[in-house]
């Protein structure tokens, strides 16, 4: 049962863990030198693996313990005292300061129990951003799918991308483990397609025209449909057109690129509109801006008993213009539009058991609350997915390795979620959702990323409103050097899909944002999804979109927040 959304959320996230220990720590520290004594407190380190877990895939290799973030620090003759920053947060002075941070890893051994300085753990990371020598998101990413191809909801190419990701992480990063859980997902099988368009003035008499069926349509009957093509631009013109003129013919909808949720309606919910007028079958112009004049892009469409495909801009311009001349009747070589699709889609319901990916830096305080990364997995049958999603999808797995590389275990777990099923029906997230119910009051923070990963921006925030103000000001101080510090407060009720179970159950939830790297559009900017749309579900989505110090620069940044957040 879903929480009620409208009670107000029993927990928030409390003020710094370090603010309150680095003050006892200085104060213990202040009392110890009157006393002529020091105060030590060893703390013994916990066992990083839990007890077996029956849906642990492979086992885990390559253990080094963390420094444990203990409440009992170790003294040592060399405590650093730094100071963040202050800023004023609604008349309140707000004070972001780390002292008492033990940070000399020649004076004292990472295993005795010492507790480091966030501030000093954030720096690093910020400064491992700027290592290009750091490659190895892109090149996982890269040989994956050279390896594997797209990874299609239902596909053996899922399946053996995921297997590889668990393995790599086992075999290679100490200290994350990688397990999966069980996903029931359908199989869509696009199959052969074409689509024809009969021009007597041409060459043949017609024309082949590029397109994609569009995911979860049925397929046309064998010998195809062969039908007049009728254009419109909105639901509203195909409502006034009615049964008169639709019934009978292909619909096309003709219609501009003005930002993605607006006009994804057209793909999603053209075929169910259409039919209730009596057409035999749906065009959609493609989603993607005016430039991507001769791309394709596929997509979701609810299921309906006529199919749907995708054709590029200019093709749905000839088309137009061909029925605009023909109602003229300037000249006989003018006809009206008329095409033939054919669509060989099968969809199997349930077909098999898949996968989410998950991935472990378990909290060495709170081990049992977890603050959530997280990119979608699964892509289209075209291109092999590594702008949407494998660059978020590996942009979490990278921030988790590098907090571990840094030897400084977070206060909270840091957990990576590859969401299987994003693209059709989030049976990723409700798999999830599902077997973690009991404990999603231990989901202290939730990010997805499944916009592109360019230049870092930042995070666009769904929380409190005092939540956002302190993250505001941690993005200022701390990440400034990187970029990736700014955060804006978003009314939507998730910034993410595969989240969006975790944000309405009252989790704090942010989607990470990047520059569009064409003209350094920020988020707000009319221009700034531009980049991301061109090669958005198209075969065009390859790794030579994604810049890999780009790539190494973001993950630094959510790497820093990861840890900043697991320590609030």
């Amino acid at each position: 049962m879903m929480p009620d959304e409208k009670k107000p959320i029993p927990w928030g996230l409390p003020p710094l863990r370090s603010e309150v220990l680095e003050r006892q720590a200085a104060a213990r520290y202040v009392s110890s030198e009157n006393n002529e004594k020091t105060q030590t407190a060893d703390t013994e380190v916990p066992e990083y693996y839990p007890e077996p877990m029956d849906h642990y895939t492979h086992g885990p290799a390559g253990y080094k313990p963390l420094a444990p973030r203990s409440e009992a620090l170790k003294t040592s003759h060399r405590v650093g005292i730094f100071l963040a920053g202050a800023t004023l947060l609604g008349g309140t002075a707000f004070l972001v300061g780390f002292s008492g941070c033990l940070m000399d890893r020649d004076s004292m051994s990472m295993e005795a129990g010492a507790r480091p300085c966030v501030m000093g753990v954030v720096e690093e990371l910020v400064q491992a951003g700027g290592n290009t020598s750091n490659t190895v998101a892109w090149d996982r990413l890269a040989e994956m799918t050279d390896l594997y191809g797209h990874r299609m909801t239902g596909s053996d190419a899922y399946d053996h991308s995921a297997e590889w990701v668990v393995r790599t992480v086992n075999e290679q990063d100490a200290n994350l483990t990688a397990y999966t859980e069980p996903v029931w997902v359908d199989e869509w099988k696009r199959g052969s397609e074409s689509l024809r368009l009969f021009a007597p003035s041409r060459p043949g008499g017609q024309v082949q025209l590029q397109m994609l069926g569009l995911g979860n349509s049925v397929g046309t009957p064998p010998d195809g449909v062969d039908a007049p093509v009728i254009p419109v631009h909105s639901f509203e013109e195909l409502r006034q057109l009615g049964n008169a003129t639709i019934a009978g013919n292909v619909v096309l909808y003709n219609f501009p690129f003005t930002g993605y949720g607006e006009t994804a309606r057209m793909r999603s919910q053209g075929a169910r509109e259409a039919e209730k007028y009596g057409a035999r079958a749906v065009l959609v112009r493609t989603l993607a801006p005016d430039t991507s004049f001769h791309s394709v892009h596929t997509g979701s469409s609810a299921r309906a008993t006529i199919p749907a495909a995708a054709i590029s801009l200019s093709d749905a311009n000839l088309i137009e213009r061909m029925y605009e001349r023909a109602k003229v009747g300037a000249s006989l070589d003018h006809v009206f539009p008329r095409v033939k699709l054919v669509m060989n889609a099968q969809l199997r319901e349930n077909a098999k058991q898949s996968a989410n990916v998950i991935i472990d830096l378990k909290g060495s305080e709170l081990p049992n609350e977890i603050v959530l990364l997280s990119g979608h997995f699964d892509s289209w049958d075209v291109g092999v997915g590594a702008m949407d999603d494998g660059a978020g999808a590996f942009l979490a797995w990278e921030a988790a390795r590098m907090i571990a590389r840094t030897g400084w275990a977070p206060r909270r777990t840091i957990r990576v979620v590859m969401w299987n099923n994003e693209e059709t029906q989030q049976r990723g997230a409700r798999a999830y959702f599902e077997k973690h119910k009991a404990e999603i009051k231990d989901h202290k923070f939730a990010v997805e990323s499944d916009i592109g990963v360019f230049e870092p921006w930042g995070l666009a925030v769904a929380a409190d409103k005092s939540i956002v103000q302190r993250m505001r000001a941690f993005g200022k101080h701390l990440l400034n050097p990187l970029g990736g510090g700014n955060v804006t407060s978003t009314d939507m009720e998730a910034p993410g899909e595969d989240i969006a179970l975790l944000c309405k159950s009252g989790v704090p939830c942010a989607g990470f944002l990047s520059v569009n790297p064409e003209n350094n559009a920020a988020p707000g900017d009319p221009h700034w999804e531009d980049h991301y749309f061109r090669y958005h579900h198209a075969n065009s989505d390859r790794m030579e979109i994604i810049d890999k110090h780009q790539l190494r620069r973001s993950a630094a940044s959510l790497a820093a927040w990861a840890y900043i957040i697991a320590d609030l």
